[in-house]
């Protein structure tokens, strides 16, 4: 089941989601009342829409030789990705048990990466050339893109992935569900803007890329006449009270700060913030890295409204169908990945590689078939999504490119920026992209 997705606006509104004591799940996976923690946190006072079905939902198990997809994935001290492919395993699963690709399973071989370009590198070409998979689906590692993307482009090995790096978005071979860490930094910052912040601070991890992402939020200010402070922070963070007496400082009275680290790096200085005194010092924002669960648990009630984290997904609250469906598998089949915004994202590019691969009539799965499947999404809708996503033919990707700010409240993450834009700059091609999106009746 498919519905329509938000279109974009510009809204400061809030909507309050309410927790209820333990809302139906009414699925194809249904697995009883019972709930974790975090899954009770996420339930809406909205009535649930019954579950999207995992691929073709007909209660067989796939057999035969499995259709071989690809994921590469960092998982570091600090830099942690595998939520992404633990719920993109998740709804293959759920696929597998439900008639498979036209009753054959899907496989995801998924390796696991450093920051050890060498190592990157080497792992594509074992996904490639030893264990032949046919296309990528939810890789989400920091150097993958920059090391391998002229790679996937010569060897014609599309992927349909959650980008981290800003190579990831510019790349004919790869289609990103999410908006990255440098969109998702600039959607927070313009969401400071729009909050009223007279100056712009940002720190971001000290990985690859970091400068770039940096460089965006300069470019932003400069657009919006505001000055911008921007450096790079080594994770773990080492002096986390340090760290947040520096932002507050930075920033001065009026100032906005992007808190640019994933959530558990990010909650340290959130906690030092709030121990200091310095929660009202700023306007502070975090990318969707910090939508998430755990850290919404552990942040406390004096950031209630104080804190706003860009949303590249939906609500993990929000009652519609695919949402219902992530929740539901998450807890059959990954209930140690956390609740929120990376789980949705690799959720989301499985469901989206299964509609293309079902797509495929001739029952032959090759790198060229399943590339061409892949290139042909191009009407995706969801109701985690603000608008349709698609794969395109141009050289450069982000279809998902209008997301939703939430903010902690009574130990729920509430909406209080609705599905927004994100601003076409000098170094960023959204004002190509729209354009694109008109052409092919999308905009």
């Amino acid at each position: 089941m498919k519905t329509n997705g938000n279109r974009p606006h510009r809204s400061t509104s809030t909507r309050v989601l309410t927790v209820a004591a333990c809302a139906p799940l009414l699925a194809l996976l249904a697995t009883g009342c019972a709930s974790t923690g975090t899954d009770a946190a996420a339930a809406s006072s909205a009535k649930p829409s019954k579950a999207s079905k995992c691929g073709l939902g007909n209660g067989k198990t796939a057999t035969g030789p499995a259709i071989k997809l690809g994921a590469i994935v960092s998982d570091t001290p600090g830099l942690s990705f595998t939520d992404v492919t633990d719920m993109a395993n998740a709804y293959f699963s759920c696929v597998n048990a439900n008639g498979g690709i036209n009753g054959r399973p899907v496989k995801l071989v998924v390796e696991k990466d450093a920051l050890d370009p060498q190592l990157t590198a080497s792992l594509a070409t074992k996904l490639i050339d030893t264990e032949k998979i046919v296309g990528f689906t939810a890789s989400s590692s920091v150097l993958d893109c920059s090391v391998n993307a002229k790679t996937y482009e010569t060897k014609a090995v599309y992927g349909i992935d959650a980008g981290l790096a800003l190579d990831c978005f510019n790349s004919p071979a790869i289609a990103p569900v999410n908006v990255g860490a440098s969109y998702s930094a600039l959607a927070t910052a313009q969401y400071l803007l729009d909050k009223g912040a007279k100056k712009l601070v940002v720190f971001t991890s000290n990985t690859p890329g970091s400068n770039a992402i940096n460089a965006s939020i300069k470019e932003l200010g400069k657009k919006a006449g505001v000055p911008v402070t921007a450096w790079v922070e080594n994770v773990p963070v080492a002096d986390a009270n340090g760290l947040a007496l520096k932002a507050a400082q930075a920033a001065g009275a009026g100032g906005g700060v992007v808190v640019n680290l994933n959530a558990g790096e990010a909650l340290k200085v959130f906690k030092a913030i709030e121990q200091q005194g310095l929660i009202d010092q700023a306007i502070w924002g975090c990318p969707a890295g910090c939508n998430d669960q755990s850290m919404l648990q552990q942040l406390g009630s004096a950031w209630d409204g104080k804190l706003g984290v860009n949303a590249e997904m939906n609500l993990a609250s929000s009652p519609g169908p695919d949402n219902q469906l992530y929740l539901q598998l998450r807890r059959k089949y990954a209930p140690k990945t956390q609740l929120g915004n990376f789980g949705q994202l690799g959720f989301t590019a499985a469901r989206i590689a299964v509609q293309a691969l079902l797509s495929i009539k001739s029952g032959d799965y090759t790198t060229a078939t399943v590339g061409a499947a892949f290139k042909g999404v191009k009407d995706y809708r969801s109701d985690l999504y603000c608008k349709p996503w698609y794969f395109g033919t141009q050289a450069f990707h982000t279809a998902n490119n209008t997301t939703r700010t939430i903010t902690p409240k009574s130990g729920q993450w509430t909406q209080t920026q609705d599905c927004s834009e994100m601003p076409a700059l000098p170094n960023n091609n959204f004002a190509k992209i729209r354009a694109y999106e008109k052409q092919i009746g999308l905009g």
